[in-house]
């Protein structure tokens, strides 16, 4: 009995010790961690932002993805309806006369004329935002540069000045991507009448040239110019009022420009139909003339008749796309 108790006491013994070793050990360790430093001695890791070529190469391989819907818009916006209406009924229950939605007309364009003819006007397309988007914006960043906002809150001064920059880009652009963008709309309207003429990007500036010279290829000019002046001038604005008198968030900020871009483009939504309409009408296409669509002298009588008719929003929307009213009957 007496040597187990001492057996055990030997052991509590060699437990303590080992309990203050473990201590000893642990006041060490704590000595030698790093002592903690004020939040600005590190170095906050942050992803460099991609390179200018990269976002611009993005923007071109998107464009060249969704060319497809762009195609078929710019048809619908010229009138072209190949595929019957359909009677269905609204959301109050009344019937309605309906239109095929994009991706009928995809298939009926790509059952027709392959998938390759889905993207007739890529090049002349893609050639259009490359030179709206880069080149533009570069000249025109190096003659203006941009002001930033003070910590104090953007001035009078500077929200002007800023939109002027923003509106001689815009304004730039359309005059050097415009004529890209008659030939690529004249490429997808051949569809309507089999002209061989525009079959390829050389041969629709020989077209183009030969019945009009180079003011053919700014038909349509004025009114792509005010759509995009008119988008900019008004978000611009808005957000301005916006950001000055509402407490918004830089995520709130984000959000209420898209929405701001999403309203403005519907808004002057018939000015981008008048100028696709004008790119064609009277040049001798089928897709230009009678019975497709009237010859129009001015952009604004094509306004007016668009206006009048109900039809200056063709193309506006991917699904559920209804006969005006005046069709109805």
């Amino acid at each position: 009995m007496y040597m187990l108790q001492q057996q055990q006491t030997d052991l509590l013994q060699q437990q303590q010790q080992l309990d203050e070793s473990v201590d000893l050990d642990s006041h060490d360790n704590d000595d030698e961690l790093p002592v903690e430093k004020d939040s600005d001695d590190y170095e906050v890791f942050q992803p460099e932002p991609p390179s200018e070529l990269c976002r611009f190469l993005l923007r071109m391989s998107l464009s060249a993805l969704m060319h497809p819907f762009e195609y078929a818009k710019v048809l619908m916006q010229l009138g072209h309806e190949p595929l019957p209406a359909t009677v269905g009924k609204n959301l109050l229950g009344k019937p309605t006369i309906y239109l095929p939605s994009f991706y009928q007309y995809l298939g009926y364009m790509k059952r027709i004329d392959g998938m390759l003819g889905l993207y007739r006007g890529l090049a002349a397309r893609v050639l259009s935002c490359a030179s709206s988007s880069f080149f533009a914006e570069r000249f025109m960043n190096c003659l203006l540069p941009y002001r930033a906002e003070s910590e104090k809150g953007r001035t009078l001064g500077e929200f002007a000045w800023n939109l002027l920059r923003n509106g001689l880009i815009v304004s730039t652009g359309v005059l050097v991507s415009h004529p890209f963008n008659v030939i690529s709309v004249r490429q997808m309207a051949s569809v309507v009448g089999g002209e061989l003429a525009y079959t390829s990007f050389k041969g629709s500036v020989q077209e183009i040239f030969k019945q009009s010279g180079l003011r053919g290829f700014y038909v349509g000019f004025v009114p792509h110019l005010v759509y995009d002046l008119a988008v900019l001038v008004l978000t611009s604005s808005v957000d301005g009022i916006c950001q000055h008198w509402l407490p918004l968030k830089p995520e709130q900020r984000q959000y209420n420009s898209a929405l701001l871009q999403f309203a403005a483009v519907l808004l002057f939504y018939p000015l981008q139909v008048v100028s696709t309409c004008m790119c064609c009408s009277g040049s001798g296409m089928a897709a230009g003339a009678p019975p497709c669509m009237p010859i129009y002298a001015k952009w604004s009588d094509c306004l007016m008749d668009l206006l009048a008719r109900g039809q200056h929003n063709r193309g506006a929307f991917i699904y559920r796309r209804t006969l005006p009213k005046m069709y109805m009957s």
